[in-house]
């Protein structure tokens, strides 16, 4: 019965109306709309981002600016975001049991979401998607390219990731959520779903790619040391900010799932640590 505490939903006010997984779309979308006012800017700064991260904008819509394409690819990915909301509003009306029935909705958005950066739809800035995903897979294995290669841009992705390590563990989480029996994905976030520490895993990832790429760099002035490069002090530096990283997280997972069982520490002990 509505109103009855013993049934009552967890789900506060915001997350009835923005559950997870559209909180995590929406966080998906404004970063393409971000990178687009970021291409927009420097384009009247007169810098020419695509030469600075060796990207070909060979294509039959290249006569268009690059931030015009990426305004194009965010505009197509917000529409369909748009109306999932409002057909999920429609549909639930703030009701938490509605909410947590229809799960599935925001789900097939990101899917959806996921899809429109594969489909090689040539008006949705197709070379830009393609560089995308395949810097995405050499950095995913900490690789970094070499200067002349694209090696900034390698190093721009890896911070991006970085700062959305968290959308990263919020979306297996929300994904797991919906895959796991008796749960939803619109539901009070479950970031023990697959094990205490799958999350904290992931969201150290993109640190870790970061720490390697560092130590790729360090590498490579040492073996090829030049008048401009130094002797790689700088790269050292980078790799011990980003490993910086790994002690909160560790703690983080260790407060989140505290037992003083396996535990050797109090709980204010890790706090105070943290």
């Amino acid at each position: 019965m509505d109103g009855d505490p013993a049934v009552e939903s967890p789900l506060d006010s915001f997350s009835l109306i923005l559950p997870l997984p559209y909180r995590i779309a929406f966080i998906l979308v404004l970063g393409v709309w971000a990178w687009g006012v970021n291409l927009h800017y420097l384009h009247l700064l007169k810098i020419d981002v695509p030469s600075l991260i060796q990207h070909s904008t060979r294509s039959p819509f290249s006569s268009l600016p690059q931030h015009q394409r990426t305004y194009a690819l965010a505009s197509t990915i917000t529409i369909p975001f748009i109306f999932s909301l409002l057909f999920f509003w429609t549909l639930t009306r703030a009701q938490p049991a509605a909410v947590l029935a229809w799960d599935f909705i925001p789900q097939s958005y990101l899917f959806l979401l996921f899809l429109l950066f594969l489909i090689p739809y040539k008006r949705l800035s197709p070379n830009g998607r393609f560089r995308f995903l395949t810097t995405l897979k050499r950095i995913s294995i900490g690789g970094i390219a070499e200067a002349q290669d694209g090696k900034f841009g390698d190093i721009l992705l890896a911070d991006v990731l970085t700062s959305y390590a968290k959308v990263l563990g919020d979306l297996f989480v929300s994904l797991c959520m919906f895959l796991s029996s008796g749960k939803s994905s619109t539901d009070k976030p479950d970031r023990g779903c697959g094990g205490q520490y799958i999350v904290p895993i992931i969201i150290s990832i993109p640190s870790l790619i970061r720490l390697r790429q560092c130590l790729i760099e360090y590498l490579r002035v040492r073996r090829n040391p030049s008048q401009h490069s130094g002797w790689g002090g700088q790269h050292l530096a980078n790799a011990l900010k980003y490993s910086s990283a790994f002690p909160v997280i560790i703690l983080s997972a260790l407060q989140r799932g505290y037992d003083p069982n396996k535990i050797g520490l109090s709980e204010t002990g890790i706090f105070r640590l943290w």
